[in-house]
């Protein structure tokens, strides 16, 4: 069978909501309506980990952007995001197409313009020359449904909106 070499990059818990603190849980495993679009679209995915889960465990408190925002949070985000750099230089170098990456809209670590691992994401992937500007987003509702034809679904260019993305 042939593969289409194209690759999707998406929040842990799009893929597992087990990580998830339990007041902001929106299934009980995987966020389906995201995962069955890009088996749709032919994405492979590649799974980022969970910086919150990794840097505090399941049983955390919920925390702000503020609170994520210290020197410690970014020094871990960025140690547990560069194995992913180089699967996604690999990749890209070897002419597989990195269609963008799917976050997690007003997550205090994984909104693809506001969170604190989405910011040190965007500034490993400027850093490595890797093309990844594009971005979808688990809208920030109840149910976290994912739909395509839904704006709240489309974060957008992620240049310009990073002072590490120019």
């Amino acid at each position: 069978m042939q593969r289409s070499r194209k690759i999707l990059v998406v929040s842990h818990c799009v893929l597992n909501q087990n990580t998830v603190i339990p007041e902001e849980a929106r299934s009980p495993g995987m966020m389906r309506s995201a995962v069955d679009w890009a088996e749709a679209q032919g994405y492979g995915l590649v799974q980022l980990p969970c910086p919150e889960f990794t840097y505090l465990g399941p049983d955390r408190p919920s925390m702000t952007r503020a609170q994520y925002d210290t020197p410690e949070y970014r020094a871990h985000s960025r140690a547990i995001l560069q194995p992913i750099v180089e699967q996604l230089r690999t990749y890209q170098n070897h002419g597989y197409e990195l269609i963008g990456g799917l976050g997690i809209a007003t997550s205090p670590s994984c909104d693809p313009g506001y969170g604190v691992f989405m910011e040190e994401l965007h500034r490993l992937i400027d850093e490595n020359g890797i093309q990844l500007d594009h971005f979808w987003q688990i809208p920030a509702t109840q149910s976290g449904t994912f739909d395509i034809d839904d704006p709240a679904s489309t974060y957008g260019s992620v240049r310009g909106q990073s002072p590490y993305n120019p």
